[in-house]
């Protein structure tokens, strides 16, 4: 969904009851019943079976009529839910431009107390099992739905940033709904997108951020030029739904495989040459005072 605020708008408050209940009513059902709807709703069946017809033709919902007509709510909807709630408790105040598509998240600019950008997780929807071979905080759970896949993956990325910020050098978390995370907006660009007019400083800069996090108990996991945002005061860490603690059975395999993939950036783009063994010692090395 391209205009998020024009989908929010275009909304009724019976609307939102309406897929708050299918919501609700996907812990219990893969295809929530029309009468099941209406009572979470608190409306009659004959008006919950009109705006759920509207629902459809929005493509916020899907509808299933084989043993009996049931429903479930879209990626969209959720993502619709998620915002009222940032609203409802004044954590955003506007929502701008979608400005990142990626396999497993939509991220929009947005606007709070500060410029935000909220990120819509997606994992869980057409590849569920491979999320839950990656993800640590899935591993224990034998089958879960898709949105409650994302709505995990949100926590633990929230969870992660609370967990290193301002100590390590992310974007500064915001609030949680779902499977939305609102957090600080990043003026800047990808590290891959730009040339560095001092690149060494810039590759000690991001290896000291990933020697801060190794010291709070974390690794990022999916580290590369990617997930780098350079700004004004330096590079910045973004993505961190997939990072594990370092307490994890392969964590020194996840650091190297992090710590090589920068090294091979600015080998590759700046020529510089710094070994593995060097960079992981450095990383490993304990902050000063602790």
């Amino acid at each position: 969904m391209e205009n998020l605020a024009e989908a929010f708008l275009g909304l009724e408050r019976e609307d939102f009851s309406l897929l708050s209940a299918i919501e609700l009513g996907m812990r219990d059902h893969e295809w929530v019943p029309l009468p099941e709807i209406a009572r979470l709703s608190g409306l009659t069946g004959k008006k919950a079976e009109y705006r759920l017809g509207l629902l459809f033709k929005k493509k916020l919902i899907r509808r299933e009529a084989l043993a009996y007509e049931g429903y479930q709510i879209e990626f969209d909807a959720y993502d619709l839910l998620a915002l009222s709630d940032f609203v409802k408790r004044d954590s955003v105040k506007s929502i701008g431009e979608r400005i990142g598509v990626g396999k497993e998240s939509v991220v929009y600019e947005a606007l709070g107390e500060i410029p935000l950008a909220i990120k819509f997780h997606r994992q869980g929807r057409t590849s569920f099992k491979h999320v839950r071979r990656v993800r640590e905080h899935l591993t224990d759970l034998p089958r879960v739905p898709w949105l409650y896949a994302a709505a995990l993956a949100a926590r633990h990325e929230f969870q992660v940033m609370q967990t290193l910020y301002p100590a390590v050098a992310v974007p500064r978390p915001v609030a949680l709904s779902r499977h939305a995370l609102a957090m600080e907006f990043l003026e800047g660009c990808q590290l891959n997108r730009i040339t560095l007019s001092d690149p060494e400083n810039a590759l000690d800069n991001i290896l000291e951020q990933v020697r801060k996090a190794w010291c709070l108990g974390v690794i990022h996991a999916d580290l590369s030029e990617f997930n780098i945002i350079v700004t004004a005061v330096g590079p910045k860490i973004i993505d961190w739904p997939q990072a594990v603690a370092t307490t994890h059975p392969h964590a020194d395999e996840l650091l190297g495989r992090d710590v090589s993939n920068v090294l091979r950036f600015f080998s590759r783009k700046y020529k510089l040459q710094k070994s593995l063994d060097e960079a992981l010692a450095a990383v490993k090395a304990p902050l000063e005072g602790s």
